[in-house]
C-alpha cells in the first residue's frame, strides 16, 4: 500500500465509525504518518463527494488497487524530495523510499 492506492476498511472502530468510516469503507491514500503507523485516506461516496478524512492505522486496511506509482514517481511529488518523508507498507513491514523498515516482524506494526 502506497500513495494513491485504492485502500478498503477491515475492521470497525467507533473512532472510525464516529466519522462516518465504517468497516468495508473504501478510500484512497493521500498521506502517511509513519511515526504512528497510519496512513490519511480520503473517503469518497458513490457521488465523488467527499466524506471524511482521516488517519487509518495499517493494520486496519486492505489493498483493493495499486495504482502502479513508482517509488521514483512518488519521492518527485515530496517536499524537498525526501524519501524519509513517505512510507508504504509491502510484504508487512512499513517502509520509507530508502528501504528502511519501521516495524521487525512482519505485519506486526508495532514491533
Amino acid at each position: 500500500m502506497k500513495y494513491l492506492d485504492d485502500v478498503r476498511v477491515i475492521v470497525s472502530k467507533k473512532k472510525y465509525e464516529n466519522e462516518g468510516v465504517h468497516k468495508g469503507a473504501e478510500g484512497v491514500i493521500i498521506m502517511s504518518e509513519i511515526r504512528k503507523n497510519t496512513f490519511e485516506i480520503a473517503f469518497t461516496d458513490e457521488n465523488g463527494k467527499d466524506y471524511a478524512m482521516m488517519e487509518i492505522n495499517v493494520a486496519d486496511l486492505e489493498l483493493v488497487r495499486d495504482n502502479g506509482l513508482t517509488d521514483e514517481e512518488i519521492l518527485k511529488d515530496l517536499p524537498l524530495h525526501d524519501p524519509h518523508w513517505w512510507c508504504k507498507v509491502e510484504d508487512g513491514f512499513i517502509l520509507n523510499l530508502l528501504g528502511e523498515k519501521k516495524n521487525k516482524i512482519p505485519y506486526d506494526y508495532n514491533s
